[in-house]
């Protein structure tokens, strides 16, 4: 068990860490994407890590029971191709959106301080 709660943590974190310093951003358009590509990170990650944390089982064998029900293993069971298409993209297309907002904000953001 401790071991599915620090994966669902460091899998997790990245999104809400985007969302956290996202106002940090000087440039507009790179504070929106970052906002609102870690909204949908967050619920990405949600989508993978609640079923690791609830259920019996993994993401790639199925789950068995979930919170003691049997029926409601079969009906996350029947998601699991939806949940790993949302751990894909958010590892395949989050991460490069954070890093080009990040560097979109360092060429073209406003320079705060002195000249």
């Amino acid at each position: 068990m401790l071991n599915a709660i620090l994966l669902s943590f460091f899998f997790g974190m990245p999104a809400i860490v985007a969302v956290v310093t996202a106002r940090n951003l000087t440039f507009p358009p790179a504070r929106a994407l970052m906002f609102w590509g870690g909204c949908v990170a967050v619920a990405l990650a949600a989508v993978v890590v609640i079923p690791m944390l609830a259920c019996s089982g993994s993401l790639m064998t199925g789950y068995d029971t979930c919170l003691g029900s049997t029926a409601l293993g079969a009906t996350v069971s029947g998601t699991l191709p939806l949940q790993i298409l949302a751990g894909k993209v958010y590892l395949l297309a989050g991460i490069p959106l954070a890093l080009f907002a990040h560097a979109a904000n360092l060429l073209l953001g406003r320079k705060t301080g002195p000249a």
